[in-house]
C-alpha cells in the first residue's frame, strides 16, 4: 500500500489532530437517479458520495475528515475489512463538503 494511492490527510473529529496516511480515493459509481454525476469512461460517478480505500491501521470514524488536494471529503461510515481475523484494510464511504462549510 505504501507505494500505490493518493497522499491524503486524515484529520481527527474529536482532537483535529492531522495524519498523514497513502490510500485510495475514487468516487462511487452512480447508484441512484437524484444525485449530481458526472460521465467518466468506467461509467456514470456521484459528485458527492467517495469510497476510501486504506491501510487497517488507520482506522477512521464518523465524523473524520479525509483532505485530500484542495478538498474535504467527511467520514460517513467506516469499517476496517477482516479475513481470518486478520485486518486487511479500512474502508469508508465519504461525502464531499462544499465550499462554505456544508455537507
Amino acid at each position: 500500500m505504501n507505494e500505490h494511492g493518493e497522499d491524503l490527510v486524515l484529520v481527527r473529529r474529536e482532537s483535529g489532530e492531522e495524519i498523514p496516511v497513502r490510500a485510495f480515493l475514487q468516487p462511487f459509481l452512480k447508484e441512484r437517479e437524484d444525485l449530481p454525476v458526472t460521465a467518466t469512461p468506467l461509467g456514470a460517478v456521484s459528485d458527492q458520495r467517495w469510497l476510501y480505500i486504506g491501510p487497517a491501521a488507520t482506522e477512521l470514524e464518523p465524523g473524520d475528515w479525509i483532505r485530500f488536494q484542495d478538498k474535504c471529503y467527511a467520514v460517513q461510515e467506516a469499517m476496517t475489512i477482516c479475513f481470518r481475523r486478520r485486518a486487511l484494510y479500512g474502508r469508508a464511504i465519504l461525502r464531499r463538503k462544499k465550499k462554505g462549510g456544508k455537507l
